[in-house]
This record gives C-alpha cells, sequence and structure tokens, in this order.
C-alpha cells in the first residue's frame, strides 16, 4: 500500500513520463512537478522512488546523484488510473442505492406483516 507522499511521487512521476519509453529526470523536476514542495527534499524523493522500485511500479534503469533513468510499470499504471477518483464515485452511488433498497425492502416487509397480524389476530 501507498502512502500520500508516494503517491504524489508516483503522480508526477506519471506526468514527466512520455509513455513506456525510459525517462531521464532530477529531483529538481520532480520537485518542479510537485504542488506541495515544502514536504520533500532530494533524499526523501530517492528514498520514495527505491521504495516505489522495490513495490515494482517503477524500473531505473541508471541512479545517478540525484538523477534517475526510470519507466513506469503496468502496475503504476493501474493504480494511476484506479486512483483517479472514478471509482470513489461510482462506489458512492452504488452505495446509496444499496441503502435505498434495503429501506425499500425494509418498509414493505414491515408492512406485510402487519396486514398479516391484523388479519389474522381478529
Amino acid at each position: 500500500m501507498l502512502d500520500r507522499k508516494s503517491i504524489a511521487i508516483l503522480k508526477s512521476l506519471n506526468k514527466l513520463a512520455e509513455g513506456n519509453a525510459y525517462k531521464v529526470v532530477t529531483s529538481d523536476e520532480i520537485l518542479a512537478s510537485l504542488s506541495q514542495k515544502s514536504q520533500y527534499d532530494a533524499d526523501t524523493i530517492k528514498q520514495i522512488i527505491d521504495f516505489l522500485e522495490k513495490q515494482e511500479y517503477i524500473i531505473i534503469k541508471f541512479s545517478e546523484e540525484n538523477t534517475y533513468c526510470y519507466s513506469l510499470l503496468p502496475k503504476a499504471r493501474i493504480f494511476l488510473e484506479q486512483d483517479g477518483g472514478k471509482t470513489k464515485s461510482k462506489n458512492t452511488k452504488s452505495n446509496f442505492l444499496n441503502y435505498l433498497f434495503i429501506a425499500l425492502a425494509s418498509f414493505v416487509g414491515t408492512s406485510v406483516a402487519m396486514l398479516i397480524f391484523i388479519l389474522f389476530s381478529f
């Protein structure tokens, strides 16, 4: 599971990437593409990139001081597509419909039970 910082770096690497080809970037370029720059420095970026490589989200062809040659793996692309917010809104709509159906079924079931009770009690 990726934390908030790892997801931000992965999204930044995805923005900087050009298709499936290898891309050479520096830590400064990654920092420039991040929205919250104050939380990151070159060491943090290096640690997160190493973590993403170990988790098989990216592949590093070579890494020198603050310079990386990388390519995103399919696992990263799938994660980024699912993380785009589409799944959350779809689940919210589905959950709302489920709750509505349960409420309606409860109401109908209670009404039928009350009718049966009234008919057989007199």
